[in-house]
């Protein structure tokens, strides 16, 4: 039985506490890490539900006057899912019978100990697997609910169909047709919107899609609004779900006369402004439609994961807007030295760059991989008579019928990449099973690390100051986190935050943050600094409705006054948390503290959302900072400046790494500017905010 590096936390109900210990010894000798609890009376079951989350109760039949039939009832009216294992002196079959009625999971003899170690791995595997069940399936429903607010506010106009009829469509959608109510939309069928002479071949259309066959690529149809007028129409169909139920969506649009223009906009869409190959939102797709082919058994595909061993030494040498430069040139020496067939590039995010490969060239993917890295090591490139050099890790995956989706895919090229990083770079290295283990290693090391963090005050606040570009008064500071391992080295993150998620552990460490951050605020209130810290709140926390109260009692024992606290939240986590956000913003205000929103701009340019939270801050995604010289970036960056005035809100530019973007946030009116323009984060908290006035 593989049980190493399980950790179980059972409720232990024993005639003694000798007899738990000893039962606790025998789990820990089988391979299980226990964080168990013994209980001796109904009194102690209640405690330990409320505070904490179980795995299991193991149970003696009759303990004492607290028999595990009692138990299981105060467990099953409790509505918590522990599996309960009941074990005894050769239970008789009514016994049994009557246990398992009550709820138990299994029955087991005092004497089979291989019976009940059994036990004990079916019931907490199917536990996982029932939770995991239970995540994905509130993941479903919080993807649907986004995917509805980022439709409602697409200015795309967008429909969903079942069997021909409407069952849905987006504002957008009622508009191109003259629409004003859904309602009206309801009761017609899409075929009424097409002219009678093209009914009968949109009519097949149908008919493909009612089997199960919607049709590839963009169709054109003449389509009539509803006061009568016809205009030429573009549609695309894919499969979709509503609800849980299949259906189509329809995307349609008005047909441009301008086909070069036309072609232009697709290919915007599509590009990555800075390399012009494919940028990660076309390249995901262009992943995930890999996948399903190779889920079909059609094809294999490879995909490449490139990435730069020492970029930042670049950066160092040159300032951002140069290595830039060379960004670009390692765009196109990649283009150069691949084939132009079968094959896809991307700028994958930041330095790295990704590819796909499929036909021939996916059975080649290592010789191409091998030559691409030994002909980076080699170019040399010039920027305004300056020569840099660099080496690259390259990862590669194969797309097959049993990878599940892109993100997958991804994930395990990015693997590979890390593993040819971590034997020296200049590499390049496959992805095999062994990596993925010794990632699922790195995972359990860094949950295992988080736990000891928690308990032993591990972890380090850094701060980083956040000034106006208009004079006004006050000291802010953004509140980052970081952990320290056993040998002190800072932990970023980014390498953490995942794994602590997955761990259900975030509540725990934001709570830790915000106690933290308040002992700060009053140390420094102990020398005269009054200060504010914006402290990032995890989708976890902003969905637990307790927060608040602790938030409250917090305020009081501290006797700290709410606007001392800006609490921080990510555009993508309260679009998909939207009510749960607004609760939350709703309370605060109550408590006097502030909320500000982080990311504003990255998921959608429609802030329509905005009317739902009471925020003090918006803070503009730092791509668009970063990327402020281009007009898209720039038209994100008045669009959120507007809107932040419009509602009565301040607006922070997050990530100034250099005042080449001051300009433009001056022009719209930012108020704030965060980044390593200023500072880099920091522990102390010692900014001269006078020198920025």
């Amino acid at each position: 039985m593989d049980t190493a590096g399980n950790v179980i936390r059972p409720l232990i109900l024993e005639e003694s506490a000798n007899e738990a210990e000893a039962l606790v010894s025998t789990l820990r000798n089988a391979g299980y890490a226990i964080r168990h609890k013994y209980i001796e009376d109904a009194e102690d079951l209640q405690e330990a539900l409320e505070n904490q989350t179980w795995d299991l109760l193991l149970a003696a039949q009759q303990s004492g006057p607290f028999p595990a039939i009692q138990a299981l009832s105060i467990i099953k009216k409790s509505g918590n899912d522990i599996p309960g294992i009941v074990f005894g002196s050769e239970p008789d079959n009514a016994t049994t019978i009557k246990l398992l009625k009550a709820g138990a999971s299994n029955v087991v003899s005092n004497e089979a100990q291989e019976h009940l170690l059994l036990a004990i791995e079916r019931e907490i595997n199917n536990l996982h697997e029932r939770r995991e069940h239970r995540r994905c399936k509130s993941l479903y429903h919080e993807s649907e609910k986004r995917n509805r607010v980022l439709i409602d506010s697409s200015r795309d106009p967008i429909a969903y169909i079942h069997e021909g009829m409407h069952i849905y469509a987006n504002q957008s959608y009622q508009d191109i047709f003259g629409y004003e109510d859904i309602e009206d939309l309801e009761s017609i069928p899409i075929m009424d919107l097409i002219t009678p002479d093209e009914q009968q071949s949109f009519k097949d259309v149908l008919r493909g899609i009612n089997n199960d066959q919607p049709p590839e690529g963009t169709l054109e149809y003449q389509a009539v609004r509803e006061d009568g007028e016809v205009f030429a129409a573009t549609m695309e169909f894919s499969r979709a779900s509503i609800d849980g139920e299949a259906c189509t969506q329809v995307m349609i649009h008005r047909k441009s006369n301008d086909k070069a223009l036309e072609k232009e906009i697709k290919q915007l869409r599509q590009q990555d402004l800075l390399t012009g190959l494919y940028n990660n939102q076309y390249f995901m797709g262009k992943v995930q439609d890999a996948v399903n082919q190779a889920n079909k058994n059609e094809e294999k595909f490879a995909l490449l994961y490139i990435e730069p061993d020492n970029f930042k030494n670049i950066k160092d040498t040159l300032g951002i807007a140069e290595s830039d430069l060379v960004l670009s040139d390692i765009a196109q020496y990649i283009q150069e030295i691949l084939p132009e067939d079968n094959v896809h590039i991307a700028r994958y995010a930041g330095t790295i760059f990704s590819v796909i490969l499929s036909g021939q060239q996916q059975k080649l993917a290592e010789k191409l991989a091998e030559k691409l890295c030994r002909g980076l090591a080699e170019k040399i490139f010039e920027v305004e008579e300056k020569a840099v050099t660099t080496t690259f890790s390259i990862g590669i995956s194969t797309i097959a019928e049993t990878t599940t989706d892109a993100k997958k895919a991804v994930s395990q090229t990015e693997m590979a990449c890390n593993s040819a990083k971590e034997k020296g770079g200049n590499q390049v290295h496959i992805f095999s099973e062994e990596d993925a283990l010794a990632s699922l290693e790195a995972d359990k090391r860094i949950s295992t690390l988080l736990e000891l963090a928690l308990k032993n005050n591990r972890f380090v606040l850094h701060y980083q100051p956040i000034v106006s570009l208009h004079a006004e008064p006050g000291e802010r500071y953004e509140v980052l986190l970081r952990l320290q391992d056993q040998d002190n080295t800072l932990i970023m993150p980014g390498d953490f935050l995942e794994a602590a998620e997955q761990a259900g552990l975030m509540k725990e460490i934001d709570k830790w943050v915000i106690k933290s951050a308040a002992k700060a605020i009053l140390d420094k209130r102990k020398v005269g600094k009054e200060i504010q810290f914006f402290i990032k709140i995890s989708a976890e926390s902003l969905r637990d409705p307790s927060l608040l109260v602790w938030i409250s009692k917090l305020l009081q024992a501290a006797r700290l006054h709410g606007d001392s606290l800006v609490f921080e939240i990510s555009e993508q986590t309260a679009l998909e948390n939207i009510k749960a956000a607004k609760v939350f913003s709703d309370g605060l205000t109550q408590l006097h503290c502030n909320m500000a929103l982080d990311h504003a701009g990255k998921e959608s340019d429609d802030l329509t959302y905005l009317k739902h939270l009471k925020l003090k801050y918006l803070k503009i995604d730092g791509s668009h900072i970063n990327n402020a010289a281009s007009e898209e970036s720039q038209r994100i960056i008045q669009l959120v400046a507007e809107a932040g005035r419009a509602h009565n809100i301040l607006t922070i530019a997050e990530h100034v790494q250099d005042p080449a973007c001051l300009a433009v946030l001056w022009q719209h009116g930012v108020n704030f500017i965060q980044g390593f323009y200023l500072q880099q984060p920091e522990t102390s908290l010692d900014y001269d905010f006078s020198s920025s006035e």
